[in-house]
């Protein structure tokens, strides 16, 4: 007699020779899968560095466009046939003052007048630490009289970086030229002549963000790093030029 097996109807064959993955396979796949992971994290971490950098430097650009309009609001009320005190201190960085006409919201001022005197100073961040600071100094009435009186014999006015309040950090550079007209109406640089004024100024401004700034600790540098000509010490510093017309 002859057996015959029957299967239900329908149902699918027996499979023969069915096989898994090979451990060869298996550790092809894991290390393709790998690389691609690894592709795909260095990309995720670079877009998040180009964010912060792109961050910083909306952030420093939104900080200067500030500052600038502040200055130019004091220079516009410059009192017009005053001196102008423009000059370099040691750490090579610009310091200028000017007679203004007080400012209407400074509830606190004495007299019409007022003085005001930018200039840059290596202060401390703590203990261990410090950066130059561009700082803004207000004389008041009595201070800014005295230099009226003394007209072009005035020395320069005083200030105190201990006592007066920053307007700007991390400043590598503050550079501040004098311009005027010549006879043919072409610009040219201010003579710094007793008894006359810039018609324009000048300010390039060089600066580094506070992640930068955290690998500066000493004024020596900073010193340093404002007269490098290293191009990859430089990266990290940004310059930005600026106008300001004077009134006449």
């Amino acid at each position: 007699m002859t057996l015959v097996s029957q299967r239900p109807h329908g149902s699918p064959p027996p499979r023969r020779g069915a096989a898994g993955f090979s451990l060869v396979e298996l550790l092809t796949a894991m290390a393709v899968t790998s690389l691609m992971m690894f592709a795909l994290l260095s990309l995720v971490g670079q877009s998040s560095t180009n964010y912060r950098l792109s961050q910083r430097k909306i952030t420093t650009l939104s900080d200067l466009r500030a500052l600038f309009h502040f200055m130019e609001n004091d220079l516009s009320c410059r009192v017009a046939d005053t001196r102008f005190f423009l000059r370099v201190n040691p750490a090579n960085h610009a310091e200028f003052a000017f007679i203004r006409s007080r400012d209407a919201q400074d509830s606190n001022a004495t007299g019409d007048l007022s003085a005001c005197v930018y200039y840059v100073a290596f202060t401390a961040d703590d203990q261990n630490s410090g950066s130059p600071k561009l700082f803004r100094r207000v004389l008041d009435g009595p201070a800014t009289q005295q230099l009226l009186d003394a007209g072009d014999n005035a020395p320069f006015p005083t200030f105190d970086p201990q006592a007066d309040d920053p307007i700007a950090y991390n400043i590598v550079r503050f550079d501040v030229q004098g311009l005027q007209r010549d006879g043919a109406g072409n610009w040219q640089a201010w003579n710094n002549v007793p008894g006359t004024s810039p018609q324009q100024l000048e300010i390039t401004l060089d600066l580094v963000d506070d992640f930068s700034a955290q690998r500066l600790r000493t004024e020596p540098q900073w010193l340093g790093l404002a007269q490098t000509t290293i191009l990859s010490q430089r990266e990290a510093v940004r310059r930005h030029v600026h106008r300001i017309i004077l009134s006449p």
